[in-house]
């Protein structure tokens, strides 16, 4: 079901950006991005652009290579590939969105910064920041996780709005973002629920006469159920 889930989401996030494409939502999101002219100011602009610069495609990179090599040395190798294929594929699927949709960033008397390039959906910076906020919430457990979910949530938010306040985005891009990682996250968890490759991860790096007391243990219990 989560893989199912996750395609779905997936397949919205391309029909949304078909649909942000047509003249008639590229105004409506013209007219979002031109509300925010008027409030900007020289502290919201600074916290944008930090938000913009933690949020980065490399940092994103960094975090799918530097994360799953520390959770593998602590022998969480489940979490460990989750971590670099929900990053990687999330990085993956907003470049190919992007080139694909090709649609175009608001027009230049909006940006207070130029853009990464010239594709606008789906925002590769939302992308982002909604992986790492769903990675916290895989990643983290016990009383913490409760926190570290709303943490992740206001960070995912805040990027999305700074991207739009900056004017080098529509609101429907950071939308775009945000399905593009809840769907790749879906996929991934789901993936790695499958009950044979969750005995595969389990197996790697327990020795073989391990293994075959546990495989041995299991038979044991099923024949007394």
């Amino acid at each position: 079901m989560k893989i199912v889930g996750g395609l779905l989401l997936l397949m919205l996030m391309a029909v949304l950006g078909i649909v942000a494409k047509t003249p008639t939502l590229t105004r409506a999101d013209i007219r979002l991005d031109e509300h925010l002219v008027p409030i900007r100011d020289a502290v919201l602009t600074l916290g944008a652009k930090g938000a913009t610069a933690v949020a980065q495609a490399e940092v994103g990179a960094v975090i799918a290579v530097v994360v799953p090599v520390g959770l593998w040395l602590l022998r969480r190798r489940r979490d460990a590939l989750i971590t670099a294929c929900l990053m990687a594929g999330s990085l993956a699927v907003a470049f190919a969105a992007k080139i694909l949709l090709a649609e175009h960033r608001p027009p230049q008397r909006l940006w207070v910064i130029p853009p990464d390039n010239e594709e606008s959906f789906p925002s590769g910076h939302a992308t982002v920041a909604a992986a790492v906020a769903l990675l916290l919430f895989l990643l983290v457990r016990g009383r913490l996780r409760a926190l570290v979910a709303i943490l992740g949530v206001l960070f995912a938010l805040g990027v999305g709005f700074a991207r739009v306040y900056l004017g080098v985005h529509y609101p429907v891009d950071v939308v775009g973002g945000y399905l593009v990682a809840a769907g790749v996250s879906l996929v991934v968890v789901g993936i790695f629920d499958i009950p044979s490759i969750r005995r595969g991860l389990e197996d790697v790096g327990t020795p073989a006469s391990g293994r075959h007391h546990a495989r041995r243990a299991s038979r044991t219990m099923a024949e007394r159920h």
